[in-house]
């Protein structure tokens, strides 16, 4: 379990937002990091030293205890605005859209910190995006973990819209906390509690919402510099459907068979599957999704022809790329495109 643990890290500036929070002086950090044998170096602005998950969950129970208010966890998730995110968060303030905006931080989120996943999910009704905790968490750190999910997510989605939301549906596992009151002076839409999963859900018409403030220069320097960091993380450190993601990512990815993908991270195809399986995923599910979210957003941010985005994403028959594109999202590529610069 302690290896496992080590597989999880989180840049120390996320310290430093609960040491603000706190308050506190240069006398007072050494009980933020008690237990923790890291240094207070850490601490100081400049510092990106990756901590393991349960030094970072260590640091925020010696934070809750210090500060010593039940909601703990909802201030500090309301101090992680986008510019707490590094790259990650000027690619998502970049972007064309809320759900690219989304996406990104899905597809990213490993480079930046891996204790946590996010799926995002765009059903008829609604853009659904889903936690998991990967790193193991008693009750109460999981209840931060989950509150600061909620508000880092609204948090992206108002920056991306200009405007307070307060029709999205928070459904949250842990059970509803005594100080449930308080809950609406931080998030501003509706928390169900005691639910299965921690799902923050949008109304499906918000998904391809023009960002006033995408740029698509700026949004390509970001996601490039995301790129590299995502390359840069060690392996250990990637669940297997991450690889996967990673090396799609950084080639053709409709021209990628699942063999060659299992050739590449030097395994056989059936030991690639199992471990996928045992992750909830499939190869398909990956190749497919991640095909389908970059088909859109070409669509979207780009004036490339039809044809064009067909072979940029690998496929060598135009019609093939049709007919898939209508599987996914229901319409023609090029009814797609009308609709979404409406």
């Amino acid at each position: 379990m302690e290896e496992d643990q080590k597989r999880y890290f989180i840049p120390s500036s996320y310290s430093r937002i609960v040491a603000r929070e706190l308050a506190l002086s240069e006398r007072d950090l050494p009980r933020l990091l008690k237990g923790t044998g890291l240094s207070t170096d850490i601490l100081l602005p400049g510092d990106e030293t990756r901590l393991s998950g349960r030094q970072q969950l260590r640091i925020l129970d010696n934070g809750q205890r210090m500060l010593d208010v039940p909601e703990f966890g909802l201030r500090l998730g309301r101090r992680l605005d986008p510019s707490a995110h590094g790259p990650l968060g000027y690619l998502a303030l970049s972007s064309p859209d809320l759900i690219t905006a989304l996406e990104s931080l899905r597809d990213f989120l490993p480079a930046r910190l891996s204790l946590v996943s996010l799926e995002v999910v765009l059903e008829e009704d609604w853009l659904s995006c889903t936690l998991d905790i990967k790193v193991e968490a008693n009750r109460d750190e999981r209840r931060v973990l989950q509150e600061c999910f909620a508000l880092v997510i609204q948090s992206f989605t108002e920056s991306i819209l200009g405007r307070e939301f307060r029709d999205a549906r928070i459904e949250l596992s842990h059970e509803r906390p005594p100080y449930h009151a308080v809950y609406t002076d931080y998030l501003h839409s509706p928390v169900e509690f005691a639910r299965g999963d921690n799902v923050y859900r949008l109304p499906a018409r918000l998904a391809r919402v023009p960002n006033a403030s995408g740029d698509p220069d700026s949004y390509a320097m970001a996601q490039a510099l995301c790129l590299k960091l995502l390359g840069q993380v060690p392996d250990a450190a990637l669940s297997t459907g991450d690889r996967v993601r990673r090396l799609l990512l950084g080639s053709t990815p409709g021209s990628v068979t699942e063999t060659e993908a299992a050739r590449a991270m030097f395994v056989s195809k059936r030991t690639l599957a199992r471990r996928l399986e045992a992750e909830g995923t499939s190869y398909r599910r990956i190749r497919e999704g991640l095909l389908s979210e970059l088909a859109a957003r070409h669509l979207r941010e780009s004036s490339l022809t039809v044809e064009a985005v067909s072979a940029m994403l690998g496929y060598g028959d135009t019609a093939a790329f049709r007919k898939a594109f209508r599987r996914w999202y229901g319409t023609s590529p090029t009814a797609f495109r009308a609709g979404a610069v409406r």
